[in-house]
């Protein structure tokens, strides 16, 4: 079982993100913007960040590079969830120290698989060559 930090700024997704996770056997966290998700990730210390890009307060992307500039936090790996999937976004999802993403709507099955292979190696998939998706 995993410690698993959903940060979105949507109540409905993040109760249907950590139900599906916690269906499977994971325990959830949940933070409603950015700035929650970091105050979370420096508490918690959770094996898996889910991360929406898009959020008041403190956007994803940002929230993702504090957290990777953690010394104590940088190793843990940060799924963008989200709604923004052209290139440039992607890529700037990456750059700000994600290991992969998941388009919105969420494919649950496709969801789990990722979750899965970040646990079992503690990685995502390598950043794409700029402008592709």
């Amino acid at each position: 079982m995993a410690v698993i930090l959903v940060a979105d700024d949507f109540l409905e997704n993040r109760d249907i993100l950590c139900r599906m996770l916690e269906f499977v056997g994971h325990r959830t966290l949940s933070a409603a913007n950015g700035q929650e998700a970091l105050e979370l990730a420096q508490v918690h210390r959770p094996d898996i960040i889910l991360m929406d890009l898009s959020m008041p307060v403190l956007d994803g992307w940002e929230a993702t590079a504090r957290i990777k500039a953690c010394d104590d936090l940088h190793h843990i790996p940060v799924l963008a969830v989200t709604g923004h999937v052209t290139p440039h976004e992607i890529q700037r999802a990456f750059d700000a120290g994600c290991v992969d993403y998941i388009a919105k709507p969420v494919d649950f099955e496709r969801l789990i698989g990722k979750v899965m292979t970040l646990l079992n190696n503690g990685s995502g998939t390598k950043p794409p060559a700029a402008g592709l998706p």
